[in-house]
């Protein structure tokens, strides 16, 4: 099922993504690396996480006018869990690879894509949802902080430091009208 979002008289869609776009979400991982705050590198994230994704079903793009500007993961296994600093362990999920094409970026269209996140959850019960955000990525940072995630913690993994960060999910019959 398909969610419409309305910006500016554009139809955004956030739906899962068909496996005939793993080429169009490797270059939207690629079209990052070397945009200042980007933690990526040229094997991470690559095409095993897609087919990984891809028959998981939990990636997601959003696309306007038919063409894929973004793109996030709804991990299957939350390996965040294991942290100590969480609020809400049980029945959590973890998103990971939010990724904005560049040209797009600085638009707020990373809401749009969190937002999708938050309702597909909502519909699935989860009781939160966890992320890992490099400290070196301001803009996510703030994002998050905006969209209502609260900093539980720090940790060291993959060459970088991250902050932990959680959102509490309301129950399903709470979703926002406009995204439903």
């Amino acid at each position: 099922m398909e969610a419409s979002l309305q910006r500016t008289g554009n139809e955004m869609i956030f739906r899962k993504a068909k496996k005939n776009e793993a080429k169009a979400v490797l270059a939207l991982y690629k079209s990052v690396l070397s945009m200042p705050f980007c933690t990526w590198n040229e094997s991470y994230p690559g095409k095993e996480e897609i087919i990984e994704d891809l028959s998981a079903g939990t990636l997601y793009v959003l696309e306007e006018k038919q063409e894929l500007i973004g793109a996030v993961s709804i991990v299957p296994e939350n390996e965040l869990n294991d942290f100590d600093c969480w609020t809400i362990k049980e029945n959590a999920r973890e998103f990971a690879r939010v990724v904005i094409r560049p040209e797009y970026q600085r638009k707020r269209l990373s809401v749009h894509l969190i937002e999708g996140v938050i309702q597909e959850l909502q519909k699935q019960n989860a009781a939160a949802i966890h992320i890992a955000a490099a400290k070196e990525n301001i803009p996510a940072l703030k994002l998050y902080q905006r969209m209502g995630f609260s900093f539980c913690g720090e940790a060291d993994m993959y060459g970088h430091n991250f902050y932990l960060c959680e959102k509490a999910l309301l129950l399903s019959a709470s979703v926002s009208p406009a995204l439903a």
